[in-house]
């Protein structure tokens, strides 16, 4: 089959990684899969290229694959108004490549207008079959439109109303599940598909390498968190970690938040934290292995229970010792497989696991090793292919 694969985010960002591990297992499959996204840097015109994993990419195809065919649209306008996914040159571009192309099937990863527009003003008359991923339940509190009730009612009215058109939806979580069956989606065209883990990429690393890549001091306890909201929580909770062990540093990794370092400076915490910044594909695997302990707080409401946490799977597949909190798809992961720490919701009770942790080597390394086994041989995307694969020709 000829596929075309639509996510909204810009490349490398957010819902992009399950656009392109979905394309490339349903290239494996045999498919012959483009995936259209957002270009990081052209403006005004699209690059094409061909993909084959997470760091590999060609002007053509060559050696073994599987390759994916990858349009990155202009990003000219693409944040015009609130959220992603305007950009009018990538809409355009969109709907030229399914005007004329012939695709068997279309996949839209999120309803964004550069997923759903070029969709809504071709499927009728090109005859594909589409197919919906739902993986954020941005109508349920992701999008906050700066507290515009009405933007908010259409947006998700806009969300929702995606799905009906696609032969089945596929969803990341029960949150998601449960709602898409609430919408009146029969049983039968909604099937689950966890988020995966990219150990092909991600694996563990020599961390004093690790550190002096990054200029931390090897001999310090250091605490590894990816960009997540404010950060506001992770300033709170590493304040709790420094007055039980005061040599701990917080290496950050992704955008800093300005309200977050306000805050780590009115904590007196300012000179702890190490921030990365925005790193490169090939030094975010190094970053991980800097870590005695990666963590992510999640909040329990309907954002944290809806999504699958991607950086959460990548913590475990550089095998480092993970906490958490049980919330959504990733309790029951740490609870039937053990392979990190699930605390409670306190910042006194966060940070009381990540001590005992750095106090402990031997239970880092065993939650690291077991960490990194179950990603392998339970979570990584080619464990996936085969739902995937199925959920276009089945």
């Amino acid at each position: 089959m000829k596929i075309l694969s639509l996510n909204f985010t810009v490349k490398g960002v957010g819902t992009f990684r399950r656009a392109f591990y979905f394309s490339r297992e349903l290239a494996r499959a045999g498919h012959n899969v483009t995936l259209a996204t957002v270009s990081r840097s052209s403006r005004y015109r699209a690059v094409v290229s061909y993909k084959c994993d997470w760091l590999t990419e060609a002007g053509a195809p060559r050696g073994d694959g599987p390759w994916v065919r990858l349009i990155e649209g202009p990003s000219f306008g693409n944040g015009l108004l609130p959220g992603t996914g305007w950009g009018p040159l990538d809409v355009w571009r969109r709907f030229r490549e399914l005007a004329f192309n012939r695709y068997d099937a279309v996949l839209g990863f999120e309803y964004q207008p550069n997923v759903s527009l070029p969709v809504y003003l071709s499927q009728s008359w090109k005859n594909y079959a589409f197919y919906s991923d739902w993986c954020d339940w941005f109508g349920g509190g992701s999008n906050a439109f700066r507290g515009w009730k009405l933007a908010h009612r259409l947006d998700s009215y806009w969300e929702e109303k995606i799905r009906y058109r696609a032969e089945r939806v596929s969803v990341t979580s029960r949150v998601l599940e449960e709602r898409a069956l609430a919408l009146g989606i029969p049983r039968d065209k909604v099937i689950r598909v966890p988020e995966g883990a990219q150990t092909d990429y991600i694996r563990p690393l020599a961390r004093a390498e690790a550190c002096r890549r990054f200029r931390v001091p090897e001999d310090s306890s250091i605490v590894v968190a990816v960009s997540n909201g404010t950060m506001c929580r992770e300033m709170r909770i590493f304040r709790e970690v420094l007055r039980q062990a005061p040599n701990a540093i917080f290496l950050w990794i992704g955008n800093v938040s300005r309200a977050a370092l306000a805050l780590a400076e009115k904590l007196a915490i300012k000179d702890r934290i190490a921030p990365a910044g925005w790193i490169t594909d090939e030094a975010y695997p190094w970053a991980l292995s800097c870590a005695d302990v990666c963590i992510c707080p999640l909040e329990d409401g309907l954002n944290d229970r809806a999504r699958w946490p991607s950086k959460i799977l990548d913590f475990l597949s550089a095998g480092r010792a993970t906490v958490t909190n049980p919330v959504g798809e990733v309790e029951p992961l740490f609870r039937n497989c053990e392979v990190g720490v699930l605390a409670d919701h306190s910042d006194e009770g966060f940070a009381h696991q990540i001590v005992s942790l750095f106090r402990d080597s031997g239970r880092r390394q065993f939650l690291g090793e077991l960490a990194r086994k179950v990603m392998v041989h339970d979570w990584d995307w080619q464990v996936r292919g085969p739902q995937i694969a199925g959920l276009v020709t089945t």
